[in-house]
């Protein structure tokens, strides 16, 4: 890793744990290698930075939206965290491709399957696209869940210190039952999505509060390598 990433990380996690109380052991689970895709709820610009510090592994990288890019300060942490620039306007084949190439070549790459911030902590309809992405890859899939960054700015101005919390859950593999028609991929991305919701409080849940419960159809439970696990 660039010197100037690890002096960075360690900077931005101080300034974490010094506004925040942080309840982020779990991360450990997280793998340093690939290949493997991270999904994770999306509730503001503090998970980039959350993740990519105390995940702190160059094999890492995530998607980010092509604006943030236009800024020189973003650019510049851009490049440290390995971010891969996506167009949400259309299909962006080209992200698609490097996507699969940093996973291909071991890396482990995270994504939010909502597409945007919710803002308010509360999980929203994951989008289709990223049972395309978890399908072709073909390698295990972690979820994370992560919430309280809701609550940052609010709680700061109050001079209160917000509780931020993150849970990994076991990895699974994406197993399609029948072809992957428009309904397929959506069901898909509501599995997705229902397994990080398992991992929250019921009031951060949203559209998946019951999903979260129930089994999943389209995700087959696997080892860290991609194994199957069987009962």
């Amino acid at each position: 890793m660039r010197i100037d990433a690890v002096l960075v990380n360690a900077l931005i996690r101080g300034i974490f744990r010094l506004l925040c109380r942080m309840d982020v052991a779990a991360m450990k689970a997280i793998p340093r290698t690939g290949p493997a895709l991270l999904v994770m709820n999306h509730i503001s610009f503090l998970e980039a930075p959350l993740i990519a510090t105390f995940a702190a592994s160059p094999s890492l990288a995530a998607l980010s939206k092509k604006e943030n890019l236009s800024s020189p300060l973003y650019w510049y942490f851009a490049r440290i965290w390995n971010a891969i620039p996506i167009d949400r306007g259309g299909v962006d084949t080209e992200s698609f491709k490097r996507c699969l190439e940093w996973i291909d070549k071991g890396g482990v790459l995270g994504l939010a399957p909502e597409g945007t911030r919710s803002r308010d902590g509360i999980l929203q309809r994951g989008k289709a696209g990223v049972a395309m992405l978890a399908q072709k890859a073909g390698v295990p899939v972690w979820p994370v869940a992560h919430w309280g960054a809701e609550d940052f700015a609010s709680m700061l101005k109050r001079f209160k210190r917000p509780s931020i919390h993150v849970r990994v859950g076991a990895p699974y593999m994406i197993e399609p039952v029948g072809s992957m028609t428009k309904t397929v991929r959506q069901e898909v991305a509501d599995d997705i999505m229902a397994s990080i919701a398992a991992l929250m409080p019921v009031a951060y849940r949203g559209p998946y509060r019951d999903s979260a419960e129930l089994p999943t159809r389209h995700l087959k439970p696997c080892s860290r390598s991609g194994a199957a696990i069987t009962s």
